[in-house]
């Protein structure tokens, strides 16, 4: 169950980083429905600023995952070597 929910979590930050690095330089980042309501949030988001650094949040979330695959295929190179041992 720990597996799962290791690979559970590595695919999530991997998911959710990719999302936040490519989606504020989309269409539909620009094209929002809550954008169309709000002209002071339109200003606050369409920012370049704003939009590099959502996208640094997605790539430091994408190194959260990549170090977690990293401990995780340890930690899997680890048990394997102990079974074939014994």
């Amino acid at each position: 169950m720990n597996r799962l929910l290791a690979v559970a979590f590595i695919l999530f930050c991997f998911e959710i980083g990719l999302f936040l690095v490519f989606v504020p330089w989309s269409g539909l980042w620009e094209h929002n429905v809550l954008l169309t309501y709000s002209i002071y949030l339109r200003g606050i988001l369409l920012n370049n600023f704003i939009r590099g650094a959502v996208s640094g949040l997605g790539i430091v979330d994408v190194v959260l995952g990549l170090t977690e695959l990293a401990r995780f295929w340890r930690s899997f190179k680890i048990v394997s070597r102990t079974s074939t041992t014994e």
